[in-house]
């Protein structure tokens, strides 16, 4: 290692160690406020605290995102409980979120209530949305098809972006690996009616994507840097329109241009534009009703080229659309109810035998809140075009014996509807098959201690999915086939404490993600999926100056089915320091995998080495 990467980080980790032992007076000077519980929407399509939920999830917030320096979505989420992302490449390379083990495609992604991603690969383009744009993400793990229908096996993951009258802001950043990021957003009205706007740019040389092999990993030979850029826009607005009448528009759009290692099949260079149109309509007639109408479009579209000659286009486009309404019955009991409208069709050079499909759906949901005691039940109906009708469901209940522990425990089925390519890609298609389907079993704990400044929490979550018609490629035939059938059961635990300008967190994974549809009773590891996984935060504030510092680690994994490639595991950290010249302007610099650590989520994709990355942010309070 080279002394000029280390010397970074021995300063800041210096840095550190000076923080822990700041006086017991200054800390009590710079005490924060105390944080309200987190308010989440996907894990209900209502609005509660991530106590009521009876589900196990993460919120991250945009304070959340800028304390960790986070340049992408999966910086930001990289790490979270039953979260393991696999890269080819580095930055803007194809990136997959694997889900407590489940398959990439097996976790449904919204955006401001838009179902996104593509329907020919089954899976959202994590390294495209742009983390500048982002306010919030919220992340339930386990099934939710009883909700949302399709896809939710593993869980659901939706992302927020910027709304309101906000002041206006800029960000200015660069860093190693000629990188170079820019950022600026305002907002006008009041809180009755507003319109934000922001946008986005940036821009790296990157790394040499994928190590030298003809007959494996990029199958090519092309030794160079393989650069990413990425622009993006978001608009929004609302406004109350009657007494009990209030509505809201979005649009957003990101355009990402990627190098990568490739042949004259699947090209080296992509252009990529995904577009997300979203309308909602809020009608509370009384107090006890409150009805919603929301549509929505994710137009994903995506070009290869091969040394910039036109290779073939993939265009998918999702319209969506639902009615809810959520009656409180009495105090503690709500009735949700609701329709689901969805149609996914595909523009390609590649020939589809059908290139359009239709889903409609009812659901319900019964939560009830009775003291210590709480209890939720979901059902819902699918009808699709192509595979008929399917009936999903889900029941959760728990008690509360004090604010110290609580109890829960719930039941959930939940499928996956085939993909395009999994139907009608020539050659690989099998128009016969079936949804996947999963039935979970879950048991949890939870609890808090202290008050005010000084507040720890903590959680356990084990749970048991297991997954049958699991859709792979057929051995003899190349074809995707319903052969497979998986059981990942595991436990995860995290915990976190504050000390007025100080706050550790931790989590771990531990899962046994095996594929049982083989020969061996015991089964394989299914394919790049680690049975552990853990991520550990510090931060601590000093007058002016912010210092943190996360710790990941991942342990070993295969990235075949057959589990004759190994990947071994690995731990990276980071290091990050700010520094708040007024209430208006901060500065940022972070380091990234700070002992330049080599290791692979894909078997021959390199990885990032060192990094440091410096940001100016203007943003007024």
């Amino acid at each position: 290692m080279k002394n000029h990467k280390v010397l970074p980080a021995v300063l800041l980790l210096g840095c550190l160690s000076c923080a822990s032992f700041t006086s017991p007076a200054l800390l009590a000077q710079q005490a924060s406020v105390p944080e309200m519980e987190p308010m989440v929407v996907t894990a209900n399509r209502v609005a509660r605290t991530a106590d009521e939920t009876l589900a196990p999830v993460s919120v991250v917030t945009r304070k959340d995102i800028e304390r960790l320096q986070a340049q992408s979505v999966p910086d930001a989420l990289r790490g979270l409980p039953g979260v393991m992302f696999v890269n080819n490449g580095g930055a803007g390379k194809n990136t997959s979120l694997f889900l407590r083990g489940t398959n990439s495609n097996h976790v449904l992604v919204m955006i401001d209530g838009v179902k996104v991603g593509s329907a020919t690969l089954g899976a959202e383009a994590w390294q495209d949305i742009p983390i500048e744009q982002v306010e919030r993400i919220e992340v339930v793990r386990g099934p939710r098809a009883s909700l949302y229908g399709s896809e939710a096996i593993g869980g659901v993951i939706q992302i927020f972006t910027k709304k309101g009258a906000q002041k206006p802001a800029f960000s200015l950043g660069a860093g190693t690996r000629g990188t170079f990021e820019s950022s600026a957003s305002a907002g006008f009205g009041s809180s009755d009616n507003w319109l934000s706007l922001s946008g986005s740019a940036n821009k790296t040389r990157g790394i040499n994507a994928c190590q030298s092999n003809t007959s494996a990993g990029c199958f090519v030979a092309e030794p160079d840097r393989d650069g990413y850029s990425n622009t993006s826009v978001s608009l929004r607005g609302g406004g109350r329109l009657a007494e009990s009448l209030n509505g809201e528009l979005q649009y957003l759009q990101f355009n990402g241009h990627n190098r990568y290692d490739g042949s004259i099949f699947g090209g080296n260079e992509a252009g990529s534009n995904q577009q997300i149109f979203g309308g909602t309509l809020n009608y509370v007639p009384f107090d006890a009703w409150r009805s919603s109408l929301h549509a929505g479009q994710d137009t994903d579209d995506s070009k290869a080229y091969k040394d910039g000659t036109f290779v073939s286009r993939f265009m998918t486009r999702r319209d969506s659309g639902s009615w809810q309404n959520d009656v409180t019955l009495a105090k503690g009991h709500t009735l949700v109810m609701g329709l689901d409208y969805l149609r996914d069709k595909v523009v390609s050079t590649t020939a589809y035998n059908v290139r359009s499909r239709a889903n409609r759906a009812v659901f319900s949901e019964y939560l009830a809140d009775v003291g210590a005691f709480s209890f939720q039940l979901a059902g819902r109906h699918d009808d699709n075009e192509q595979f008929g009708s399917h009936n999903t469901g889900s029941a959760a209940t728990g008690y509360a014996f004090s604010k110290a522990l609580r109890l829960t425990a719930s039941y959930g089925t939940a499928f996956k509807a085939p993909t395009f390519n999994e139907l009608y890609f020539p050659g690989f298609g099998t128009p016969t098959l079936q949804p996947e389907k999963s039935r979970n079993r879950e048991v949890g704990a939870s609890g808090e201690w202290g008050e005010n400044k000084d507040v720890g929490k903590w959680q356990v979550s084990v749970f048991d999915n297991r997954i049958s018609q699991l859709i792979v490629t057929d051995p003899v035939t190349f074809t995707a086939q319903n052969l497979s059938r998986a059981r990942i059961h595991g436990v995860e635990l995290s915990a976190s404490q504050r000390w007025a300008n100080t706050s550790l967190g931790a989590n771990a994974t531990f899962q046994n993600p095996k594929d049982h549809s083989g020969a061996s009773s015991e089964g394989n590891l299914l394919a790049r999926r680690p049975r552990q996984t853990a991520r550990v935060d510090a931060d601590h504030d000093i007058g002016a100056w912010s210092f943190g510092t996360s710790w990941l680690g991942v342990g070993k994994r295969y990235d075949n089915a057959a589990n004759t490639i190994h990947l071994g595991g690995y731990s990276t950290w980071d290091l990050r320091t700010e520094y708040r010249v007024n209430t208006d302007w901060r500065v940022q610099l972070r380091f990234e995998n700070v002992f330049d650590r080599r290791y692979e989520t894909a078997y021959l994709f390199n990885q990032p080495g060192f990094g440091a990355f410096l940001t100016l942010r203007y943003q007024p309070k």
